[in-house]
């Protein structure tokens, strides 16, 4: 990093020596001035006002100004050209200096036809600049005036040389700062060059290398640049050359060769970077389109390049006039020729099988019915690649959108909206009838320890790894919905660790004494022993223990004095006094009461929330668990669902089953077990083919629900909260009477709110996101 600060001092330091001297007509004589018409007409133009607000005064001013110009011009042009004759011929300061004022003159006039030509109406505009007789006529005389200027400026080039040749003879200082310039210039080039490779490696090794997160853009926008360093370096030390050498008088117009300099080599730097990125997102695609591609941007990059120096060449000398005019068009008619053999080149492929069966509109067919006509085949061509291309962005958007859960939200929501336009093409079907029992896993597989895993929640885990993984002492949290994948997280961390006893416990329905009874067990302890025996356990202990303790939300109870369990059992871990570390799964409906009766004070040393799945995840879960090894697969064949802007370029079954995917997804809000339960619900048999298919699902709706009474939504919010619960905890957890929670509790068994595990009432899987998405709306709990 040294070598980078020394070259920037001395870059610096080379910009403060050299002064920017760029030429300008007005700067050659002291003396010479441009003729009074010429300022008069100057002055004229630059009074006029803004195009937007001229009247038609304006506009009959601008035409005879014009038409003026024209005239001046003319008649200058032949007084120029008479100087320079008898320039020739005689010489003298006299005669030069004639030369001058016409040379000034003639720019002055030029610069206010510029102006005007702005300001004229199209037809003027166009009689002037277009090939008709007028345009030819203004092209001889722009071309003549040119012939001029190329005179004159070589007789002042002579002049400004001799002139060189007596001041150095007086005084050769400003030759030798400039030499000495140059050389400073050429120095840091040759020391850039020599050491760039090692400071762009140890850039590298600092900013990319070492970094455990991912640079930010910038840095690798640097590194990328950085790969074409020296012909960078090599254009900016001409560009500053040629600035130093323009600070001569008798080499001020070397200035003019900026324009070479960085449209053909800043032209070759940039034309070197597309084509790099252009190779490096081409990978996947096949090499003869990669190089039809390649030669393609080569073709288009240096066309633009040569337009660019003659358009700023042609700008720089006559003005954008009526040779300016015509090299525009020339350049267009060169585009549309390079065009038309780019589109040659790539009809095969634009035309190929791949692209001809995809579902296209009418305009796309007819370029397609058209593609082998002599006559219109190119723009069949045309409108083909551009279907193709606009197909192929919109595919692009909508996937780097869809990494945003708002956009692919959205995207399933109106999906939803336009299934429930449609009809189902076999709801009518009376053969179809639900699978029941054990048959629908079959199916559908259940989840087991030899599943596949679904890549999920890899930067919560990376986070919980740093505490419960390493030899210090730690207590965290890791909350998420029910079902979102707690016990999967847990497991996963177990396997990982090296450094300690793994230990998993799943917390009983009874709370804490039943927790600490396992706890005691696992670890060599009699069930009965006390919190005492097992504390003295612990601290004596040579083994270290990772515990791991899922639904512990069964430690706590939304009432007041409902943390005593989950503070109690913190409290046991912290007096071990060993490096034990507990990590504790807690249910985020739960977690919430937990956060607002602790408050600020701190109780974990990490809570951590388990993000929703994606529909990716989503739909590789669902993948996983299709048993594809039956005879008689689930097919979605028959499935009656719109089509989307990202499902393009699938199969109609593939189509049929990712739209599926979607609507399950978006029904469950992220969550696996939910996708999964109705994704079994929605198997149906036919009884006559004994083939399983899919049909939408009937999700759960009640307006009951949406309109019940607060007490009884608190009752369901503390099933919620409790997973599992009796009358009595619902009645201490409401203040509501034991009658009140039993009739409300009855009300709920009858529709299915609710199920019954010996005593115990449980929200039904059935009903559990729509309970728990109304909730949400009514501000009683956060899912």
């Amino acid at each position: 990093m040294g070598k980078i600060y020394q070259f920037c001092l001395a870059f610096l330091f080379l910009f403060s020596l050299h002064a920017h001297a760029e030429w300008e007509p007005t700067q050659q004589s002291q003396v010479a001035k441009i003729t009074p018409q010429a300022q008069s007409i100057s002055d004229k133009v630059a009074q006029l006002p803004d195009p937007l607000f001229m009247t038609d005064a304006d506009h009959a001013m601008v035409d005879e100004l014009l038409s003026t110009t024209l005239y001046q011009i003319d008649e200058t042009t032949k007084d120029f050209d008479a100087s320079l004759k008898e320039y020739r011929k005689q010489g003298g300061q006299k005669t030069w200096l004639s030369a001058q004022e016409d040379y000034l003159s003639l720019h002055s006039f030029n610069r206010s036809k510029q102006d005007l030509l702005k300001l004229v109406n199209n037809r003027v505009y166009n009689n002037l600049t277009g090939f008709g007789p007028f345009g030819v006529t203004q092209f001889k005389n722009e071309i003549y005036i040119t012939q001029l200027n190329a005179q004159y400026l070589l007789f002042f080039q002579i002049q400004s040389f001799k002139q060189f040749i007596k001041d150095l003879a007086i005084s050769p200082v400003p030759v030798i700062v400039t030499i000495i310039k140059l050389f400073l210039v050429y120095l840091i080039l040759n020391w850039w060059l020599r050491n760039s490779p090692d400071m762009i490696k140890q850039f590298r090794k600092a900013k990319l290398d070492s970094p455990t997160t991912a640079p930010p853009i910038w840095i690798r926008l640097l590194w990328y640049i950085s790969k074409a360093n020296k012909p960078i370096a090599w254009l900016i030390a001409i560009t500053i050359s040629l600035d130093i050498l323009s600070g001569l008088q008798s080499l001020q117009h070397v200035k003019f060769l900026d324009i070479f300099t960085w449209w053909i080599l800043g032209g070759s730097i940039a034309v070197k970077f597309i084509l790099e990125f252009v190779y490096r997102n081409s990978r996947s695609t096949s090499k003869d389109i990669i190089a039809i591609r390649l030669s393609t941007i080569r073709y288009y990059v240096w066309s633009v390049i040569g337009a660019g120096v003659l358009l700023q060449i042609t700008r720089t000398t006559v003005g954008e006039g009526t040779i300016y005019h015509w090299v525009s068009s020339l350049m267009f008619l060169w585009f549309i020729l390079i065009t038309i053999v780019v589109l040659r080149k790539w009809k095969p492929y634009v035309f190929s099988d791949n692209n001809v069966n995809l579902d296209s509109p009418i305009w796309a067919q007819w370029a397609i019915n058209h593609k082998d006509s002599f006559a219109l085949s190119t723009i069949a061509t045309a409108i083909m690649t551009f279907w193709i291309l606009t197909r192929h962005l919109k595919q692009f958007v909508i996937s780097n959108l869809s990494q945003y859960a708002f956009f692919s939200q959205a995207l399933a929501y109106l999906f939803r909206i336009e299934v429930a336009k449609q009809s189902d093409n076999g709801g009518q079907n009376t053969n179809l009838l639900p699978l029941s029992g054990d048959e629908v896993f079959q199916y559908v597989l259940p989840g087991r320890e030899d599943s596949e895993l679904i890549s999920y929640a890899s930067d919560e885990i990376r986070q919980l790894s740093r505490y419960v993984l390493t030899d210090s002492p730690a207590m965290c949290v890791v909350s998420g919905e029910r079902g979102i994948g707690t016990t999967t997280l847990l497991k996963q961390i177990l396997y990982r660790v090296n450094n300690a006893e793994p230990i998993y416990l799943n917390c009983p329905n009874s709370g804490y004494s039943e927790l600490v009874a396992n706890l005691a067990e696992q670890i060599g302890l009699s069930r009965e022993s006390s919190d005492i025996q097992l504390l003295a356990h612990l601290r004596k202990s040579e083994t270290c223990y990772l515990f791991a303790v899922d639904n512990a939300q069964r430690l706590v109870k939304p009432m007041v004095g409902g943390l005593s369990g989950l503070m109690k059992f913190a409290n046991l871990m912290r007096r071990s006094k060993k490096n034990h570390r507990v990590l504790l799964a807690i249910e985020k409906s739960s977690w919430r009461f937990v956060d607002r009766a602790r408050g600020e004070r701190l109780l974990f040393d990490l809570v951590t929330f388990m993000p929703r799945w994606s529909e990716s995840q989503v739909t590789n879960l669902l993948d996983s668990r299709l048993n594809q090894e039956l005879e008689n697969p689930v097919s979605f064949d028959d499935l009656n669902l719109p089509k989307q802007w990202d499902q393009d370029d699938i199969s109609e079954e593939e189509r049929m089953r990712q739209g599926f995917y979607r609507i399950l997804w978006h029904y469950a809000d992220g969550n696996p077990t939910v996708a999964l339960r109705f994704f079994r619900l929605s198997l149906r048999k036919d009884q006559t083919t004994e083939k399983v298919v899919v049909r939408l699902f009937q999700a759960p709706e009640s307006e009951e629900l949406e309109k019940m009474p607060k007490p009884m939504l608190a009752i369901l919010r503390s099933i919620v909260q409790l997973e599992v619960s009796t009358p009595e905890e619902l009645s201490e957890c409401t203040q509501l009477t034991i009658p009140e929670v039993i009739g409300t509790l009855r009300y709920f068994e009858s529709r299915n709110y609710i199920e019954w595990s010996d005593d115990k009432a449980k929200i039904s899987d059935h009903w559990y996101r729509y309970i728990t998405n109304a909730l949400h709306r009514q501000h009683l709990l956060v899912k």
